[in-house]
């Protein structure tokens, strides 16, 4: 099983980097996704991933402490994901894509780290949440987070791809993934 480096990429156990297999349709993906809708951003702070319903926000952008501003399109990066996802024959692998678009796709163009949490999973999220989305994967139901800033993803559940991704700017230590320093 692999895990995530503390940056964008994924690595083995033993750091020997991997190819994504989800690359090159990942990028059909992204450079095929037409920016749609409103940009939106908002806030959603240190909920508990089964118990996570994302608020939704209609804000073009949003400014963290008055001096940043985060652009986020989730509505986009969700229909470009769930195309991706369709096309993979497993669960773990479609939330493997799912991180991928959600990072790489062209409504984040913040880079926002992106987390793909299962919301039957006893998992928290907690910290500077841009957006968080609900969506089917593959049956199961998952909850994508975009952070703005720092915060941490608590796993006391299930590991694997199965249940929980984070890509982005992240360190990891046993079942707690920081994100953006958090």
């Amino acid at each position: 099983m692999s895990e995530h480096d503390g940056h964008t990429g994924h690595t083995c156990r033993d750091g020997n980097q991997i190819m994504n297999s989800f690359q090159s349709k990942t990028m059909k993906t992204l450079a095929g996704t037409a920016l749609g809708g409103a940009l939106v951003a908002g806030a959603f702070v240190a909920a508990p991933a089964h118990a996570a319903e994302p608020a939704p926000t209609s804000s073009p952008s949003s400014s963290v402490g008055g001096s940043v501003n985060v652009n986020l399109d989730p509505v986009a990066i969700v229909n470009a994901i769930k195309d991706a996802v369709n096309d993979q024959s497993d669960r773990s692998g479609a939330v493997q894509a799912a991180l991928d678009v959600g990072y790489w796709n062209a409504g984040n163009p913040d880079r926002l780290t992106v987390a793909v949490v299962n919301k039957d999973q006893p998992i928290t999220v907690e910290g500077d949440v841009a957006d968080a989305q609900s969506i089917d994967i593959k049956g199961g139901n998952y909850v994508i987070y975009w952070f703005k800033g720092p915060g941490k993803v608590t796993n006391n559940g299930d590991g694997g791809y199965l249940n929980w991704g984070v890509f982005g700017n992240i360190s990891r230590t046993d079942n707690v993934i920081s994100v953006n320093g958090g």
